[in-house]
């Protein structure tokens, strides 16, 4: 299999991860706040990689580049989980995320303005395809009430999130062609844990630890390690595939929660559910689609 056909297969199991912590996540949310979830799961993830840190040969990085690199980690967990988190607050939780799934689209905006892919006609259509399908499978409440008093903040509070998304999906690719893929992973997600660490306490994260039972303690452990996995997975896709191909597999997380949620915890799959995901498929076939290039060997 070519290096890049994995990296694709990458990037669909990182969004059937994602998937999954979604639905974990939901589960626990009552239990503690969004700031301390995000936290834990990232805590427990560096540290279930330190096993790995240990036996890897570090790449020496410049100055130059470390804080690129711990940047992009934070605002990829910090600043884009506060921003979304935020947003739902002003506005419905299906309304966040259908502007969260243009995120592939940013992508591949951005990607074409710094001349890192081509813009074409068949990948917007396809990345359209799956805006659509997350919109008929999450947000079919989206426009059914209108705008409160802080609507709009909410709007630009998810689309940030989104910008956020794209933006690190772009600015990582030079760092991981220079560094293994699995010191980014380490180094970007521990300064996404320095960064959560004040606003978990202020959240009251000190007090909520206690309160945890095994239970919740077992899906966090859960989480953390899907959260590893899943962004070891995504640095390898986009190390090895355009950013925009990468970045178009997330809108396949709400279905894959969908499924998840209906295998594990008896959630009844819906019509919304089942036509979004059709049109997610589609849209990832006709991005991905590639017509097959004619070798001198083949013609006659």
């Amino acid at each position: 299999m070519k290096t890049e056909h994995l990296a694709l297969v990458a990037a669909a199991l990182m969004a059937i991860i994602v998937g999954a912590a979604i639905v974990a996540t939901s589960s626990i949310v009552a239990d503690a706040g969004p700031v301390t979830i995000a936290f834990l799961r990232y805590f427990i993830g560096v540290i279930l990689m330190l096993p790995l840190a240990l036996r890897l040969k570090w790449s020496p990085v410049p100055a130059k580049d470390l804080l690129p690199i711990a940047v992009l980690g934070i605002f990829q967990f910090a600043v884009l989980i506060v921003l979304l988190n935020f947003s739902v607050i002003y506005i419905d939780a299906g309304l966040a995320a259908l502007i969260f799934a243009t995120l592939p689209l940013l992508t591949i905006i951005l990607a074409s303005a710094l001349g890192q892919e081509q813009f074409t006609g068949r990948k917007f259509v396809g990345i359209l395809l799956t805006i659509l399908g997350v919109g008929y499978a999450v947000g079919a409440t989206a426009f059914t009430e209108p705008l409160g008093p802080g609507g709009w903040l909410g709007i630009l509070a998810a689309f940030a999130s989104a910008l956020c998304g794209a933006a690190c999906s772009v600015f990582y690719k030079p760092y991981l062609i220079r560094y293994p893929t699995l010191q980014i992973s380490i180094m970007a997600m521990s300064a996404s844990v320095l960064a959560l660490a004040g606003l978990a306490v202020m959240e009251g994260m000190p007090a909520a630890l206690p309160t945890f039972s095994i239970g919740v303690w077992a899906i966090l452990l859960f989480i953390g390690l899907a959260s590893a996995g899943g962004y070891y997975l995504w640095l390898y896709a986009l190390r090895h595939a355009l950013a925009s191909n990468v970045a178009v597999f997330l809108g396949f997380s709400p279905i894959s929660a969908a499924v998840i949620a209906a295998l594990f915890i008896a959630q009844p799959l819906t019509r919304q559910d089942i036509i979004g995901s059709l049109l997610v498929a589609s849209g990832l076939l006709i991005s991905l689609w590639q017509r097959r290039a004619i070798t001198p060997a083949a013609i006659p």
